[in-house]
């Protein structure tokens, strides 16, 4: 069996525009990021390899209320993904760590087409 690189994509939304729709969700997932004592970085990469355990429960609820929130605001929703470009991609990726993925956005709802503004299809392959 063979490996090679697959085409990955995905909707992404800055921070800010995060904040905007859903401040005291993002604000609240942060504390209980710090709480952890780790990065966001290292909580995108534990949802991401869905490595959370019973220990991280205030984490796992704060990234749920906020993934809620931003659906119940805006009607589309939205995931913690991570992307690890130097070991699993290429350096022409335009994804390397954390980053959020707005889903709903492919085809373009009603939704979708008033977040148009706020987010960017963005690229990245995989090694597999």
């Amino acid at each position: 069996m063979s490996s090679g690189y697959g085409s990955n994509y995905a909707d992404v939304i800055e921070e800010d525009a995060i904040r905007k729709f859903c401040p005291k969700e993002y604000k609240n997932l942060l504390k209980e990021i710090k709480k952890s004592d780790i990065t966001f970085e290292d909580f995108a990469q534990m949802v991401a390899c869905d490595d959370l355990s019973d220990d991280d429960k205030g984490m796992s609820d704060a990234l749920e209320a906020l993934m809620n929130a931003f659906e119940t605001k805006t009607g589309l929703g939205l995931e913690l993904g991570y992307h690890d470009s130097e070991d699993n991609g290429d350096k022409y990726d335009d994804i390397s760590g954390a980053y959020w993925n707005v889903d709903g956005m492919f085809q373009l709802t009603p939704e979708g087409k008033k977040m148009d503004k706020y987010v960017n299809r963005k690229f990245f392959v995989t090694f597999g």
